[in-house]
């Protein structure tokens, strides 16, 4: 039940009330002027409707019609509702109360006003998932699933850990049928005896049954006509699928007398000590002792589902207990609220093996009740065989587990001629042992039939293929001529055939993925761009199934690719890309203009014309550094126009604005006429164009970005008593740790330890290094002596005295601030081989600047930036045998400033020398031959 005061209470059972209803669409408010009389309604509920469950995800439906909203026609589509329910109280005053977060689904316009359906954020939890491997406490893995779907986790660790199994560690069965998130949290939520719903802020709760009224509702504030059930409804037994074995596993209580609770399969029950998970569970269906019923009052729209109530008075038993499984509040008429439940005096005494197998068949009545076992093909135009060999039907299909598969082939066709005609029968490549069938057909019309096996067929995904050829002459076949089918009893599935002509393709990684989760492609079916996917499974053994995204029009050409961030995740070597949840796709349209269209996703508001007369279009995200932001080779769109010309543009982060903006065109290889060009990331993450013309190739490479690649591109040799030199930190750089330097496992358990990690390792000539670390949390440094700091090869460890613990609302946000400036630091790749950086250097500088000044005194400060006239002094060695010198730029941050005066003059040229102690670091820049200019 929702909080609210004691004078709220006192109000709502007052004899005649008064309230009222207001809410806002977006930044439009609505009052009870604007509501259609009994047109708002909410619906909810956690079980069905014969029942009471656990692990339910039901979805909240929002009724409601407006008047006079007529300014907002075209913009109510997905917009966010919010309504408040105000009870006015004996003071005159109104205490208003949340009724929910919702999504506008459908608004259709009429006499009556705009009639809105509104959805909550339960909703948005029909997103796909792909995971085939996740592990963690069941906070860890709602945590994943809410992050996963843009939503908040309203439930906190510690009330977590007072669920049934609330401190178990989990682990998803791999071979599982979970398809969206919404899914896999109803498991998750089934394994800790809960069931989930959307707050009335809009956050993902867990809750689970208990005994503890929230309040008592007499006969005088309840309508007649309800009704109370003559059972109590208990569970004594569980069922639980174990998927491995193909059998189910039952679970009793002592007295073993009432109802059983099938779990199904669920996937977080398959390993480790589920008989002690399961058994938990069993323990937590024991606060389920409730009467169902069905009541209708004026209503309390404070109750929430699964409050549990005392009715007195009437028919109703006042020593009893009723849980809320459903509710519909309409306002200004009434409030529906019923609690379901089975009769256990009426279930079957059935033995305990009856028990064991009674969820399996349910199961398996499932399965074969919806596997279409007929799988088939047909020809929909004329085809004609001759003395090439040509495929006549294919079909591709997925099977669970080895079968023998029987085929059949029917042709009715017209030959011209006597022919011999040669039928061959392939699973994908391989020809069947009793392949090729050979046939004499007399000239004219004719219909032939031909069965025929698939012997033990492994799991997995197959392609059935028949061939038809003839020695003389041709075979024609009609429209439907041709029908070929295929039958695998209950074990097959047909698989989804892609049906177009793919022009790129692009795999999707999420942050919270072990790997590729999704492959998408963009393709042309009949003139227009379809973008479909499909989740990604790395064994040839999982059912392939393309689903259509989105068709942005007529198209002639396209390319598909995911932006993302690249990352160093705990433990790994090199650096792995997390992708944004959908891809930026190109496409050609208007064979006249040849307009290139980008767009991210399905977000129209995002289209726009990326280039005129364009041929064609390639893109490839390139490297993007965490640490060094500005280093952003971004996502490359890479495209040849119709004169021959190539361009490209960078959609790269703007450090100033913190936002990311599609660069102009820059167009590459001038001079020459191209007939095609591409773009690809090598392994050590610098960008490749392949250039093509009539006579020649060109292969243009980026220059290394020294962030974090894999393959370290020089040697170097120092002496190791060398002590000069800084590492690749500068001057007053900050990492801030949320959300990805240090990821959190769980974002409220307390933490000590945090790393800095880096590329290459660290190493420091003495403990004076610790002067040049500053911490800061949450925005405070931290004194000196709470933490301590060391260097345990590329990570650089803080260990505070004290834990760091973050709360639900805000992520503790640790920083580390490093001067440069007399750091005793250097790299090393832990061979031998280093990189010597100057510092401390002292300059000669010569400037020479217009001033303009009035007849005053002026006092001028200026930061100066200084070209050193000098070369670098750093230098790449090998074995101290041959030297390459480095091409790169000083810069100096002065120390002081100068003054300048100037009196009674309009405008001068001065010039300003002196020497200045300087800061410097080298930017390092390795020359080579044909870098593309990005």
């Amino acid at each position: 039940m929702y909080k609210v005061s004691e004078q709220y209470k006192a109000a709502m059972q007052r004899p005649v009330q008064s309230y009222r209803m207001r809410g806002t669409i977006g930044n439009t408010v609505f009052d009870d002027s604007h509501i259609l009389s009994g047109s708002f309604s909410i619906t909810n509920q956690c079980s069905d409707e014969t029942q009471v469950l656990i692990g339910q995800v039901y979805i909240a439906e929002l009724k409601i019609t407006l008047l006079g909203m007529e300014d907002e026609r075209y913009a109510l589509k997905d917009a966010g509702i919010r309504p408040f329910f105000g009870m006015r109280l004996a003071d005159g005053s109104y205490e208003d109360i949340p009724l929910g977060v919702f999504t506008i689904s459908e608004a259709n316009w009429g006499n009556s006003g705009v009639e809105i359906t509104a959805y909550d954020n339960m909703s948005k939890l029909d997103r796909s998932f792909s995971a085939s491997t996740l592990t963690g406490t069941a906070y860890r893995l709602a945590s994943i699933a809410c992050r996963s779907c843009d939503l908040e986790l309203g439930t906190s660790a510690e009330e977590f850990a007072s669920f049934a199994n609330g401190n178990m560690t989990f682990s998803l069965y791999a071979d599982n049928n979970i398809e969206s998130w919404r899914t896999f949290l109803s498991w998750v939520a089934q394994a800790v005896a809960c069931n989930v719903f959307a707050d009335r802020e809009g956050k993902i709760i867990f809750r689970p049954y208990d005994q503890i009224p929230v309040d008592t509702i007499d006969a005088a504030h309840r309508f007649t006509g309800c009704t109370f059930g003559d059972y109590v409804t208990r569970y004594t037994g569980l069922s639980c699928v174990d998927i491995a074995a193909r059998e189910t596993k039952y679970y009793g209580e002592d007295t073993d007398d009432a109802l059983t609770y099938n779990l199904g399969e669920n996937p977080f029950l398959q390993n480790g000590d589920v008989d002690v998970m399961r058994k938990s569970i069993l323990t937590a269906l024991g606060s389920i002792q409730y009467v169902p019923f069905k009541a209708e009052m004026i209503g309390n729209p404070a109750y929430d589902l699964m409050d549990v109530f005392r009715f007195t008075g009437g028919h109703a038993d006042d020593n009893r207990l009723f849980c809320m499984t459903k509710f519909v509040f309409s306002y200004n008429q009434k409030y529906e609220m019923s609690g379901v439940g089975k009769n256990p005096a009426l279930i079957t005494r059935n033995s305990k093996s009856d028990k064991d197998i009674s969820g399996l068949v349910d199961e398996v009545n499932s399965i074969t009740s919806s596997i279409n076992s007929l799988l088939y093909d047909y020809n929909t135009g004329t085809l004609s065989f001759s003395q090439s060999e040509r495929i006549a039907g294919c079909i591709s299909y997925y099977i669970s587990k080895e079968a023998d598969v029987e085929g059949h082939f029917l042709m009715h066709y017209r030959t011209d001629q006597s022919t011999t005609m040669i039928v061959r029968v392939y699973d994908t490549t391989v020809e069947e042992l009793y392949s090729p069938l050979i046939y004499d057909l007399p000239a004219g019309d004719g219909t032939i039939g031909i069965p025929h096996s698939y012997l033990h067929r492994v799991a997995g995904n197959h392609e059935a293929l028949i061939s038809v050829q003839c020695t003389i002459g041709t075979i024609e076949v009609q429209p439907r001529g041709i029908f070929f089918t295929i039958n695998a009893g209950n074990f097959a599935e047909a698989v989804d055939e892609i049906g177009m002509d793919i022009r790129d393709i692009s795999m999707r990684q999420l942050s919270e993925s072990d790997g590729p989760d999704q492959i998408w492609c963009a393709g042309i079916e009949n003139g227009k761009l379809l973008i479909s996917r499909r989740e990604y499974k790395s064994s040839s053994k999982s059912v392939i199934k393309w689903e259509g995204v989105y068709t942005p029009g007529e198209a002639l050409n396209a390319a598909i690719e995911f932006d993302g961030s690249w990352v160093l995740r705990t433990g790994a070597e090199k650096f792995t890309i997390e992708t944004d949840d959908q891809p930026w796709i190109f496409w050609i349209t208007d064979k006249t203009t040849r307009t290139l269209y980008a767009q991210k996703g399905d977000d129209e508001t995002t289209r726009f014309v990326a280039a005129e007369g364009v041929k064609s279009v390639h893109a490839c995200k390139g490297y993007s550094s965490e640490m060094y932001p500005e280093q952003d080779q971004g996502l490359v769109l890479l495209y040849v126009k119709t004169d021959g010309s190539v361009f490209y543009r960078q959609y790269t982060l703007n450090t100033e604005t913190k936002t990311k903006i599609w660069s102009n065109e820059t167009e590459i290889g001038k001079g020459t006429e191209w007939l095609e060009a591409n773009v690809h990331r090598l392994n050590d993450y610098r960008l490749s164009f392949e250039l093509t013309s009539a006579s020649e190739n060109h292969w243009m490479i980026t220059g290394r970005t020294y962030v974090g690649q894999s393959v370290y591109p020089e040697n170097a040799d120092f002496n190791d008593n060398n002590k000069i030199g800084i590492s690749m930190f500068r001057n007053r750089d900050t990492i801030d740790f949320t959300g990805k330097a240090v990821l959190f496992d769980d974002p409220v358990a307390p933490e000590k330890v945090f790393r800095i990690r880096y590329p290459y390792d660290i190493k420091a000539f003495d403990s004076s290094y610790r002067s040049a670390v500053t911490v800061t949390l949450n925005g405070k440094e931290l004194s000196g002596n709470s933490y301590t700091l060391s260097l345990d090869g590329t990570d650089l460890v803080i260990t505070t005295k004290d834990e760091v613990a973050a709360t639900r609302a805000k992520e503790a946000v640790l920083q580390v601030d490093i001067s440069a400036e007399d750091t005793p630091f250097y790299l090393s790749n832990g061979n031998g081989v280093n990189r010597l950086l100057l510092y401390d250097q002292s300059f000669s500088w010569t400037i020479e600047r217009n001033i303009t000044v009035k007849n005053i005194e002026i006092e001028e400060t200026v930061g100066i930036h200084i070209a050193a006239t000098s070369a670098i002094t750093t230098h790449q060695v090998q074995n101290q045998a041959s030297i390459q010198p480095d091409e790169g730029t000083l810069h100096a941050a002065m120390t002081s400033s100068f003054i300048t005066r100037q009196v009674k003059e309009t405008k001068m040229t001065v010039s300003d020398e002196g020497e200045l102690k300087a800061s410097v670091t080298a930017e390092i820049k390795t020359y080579m031959t044909s870098d593309a200019p990005i």
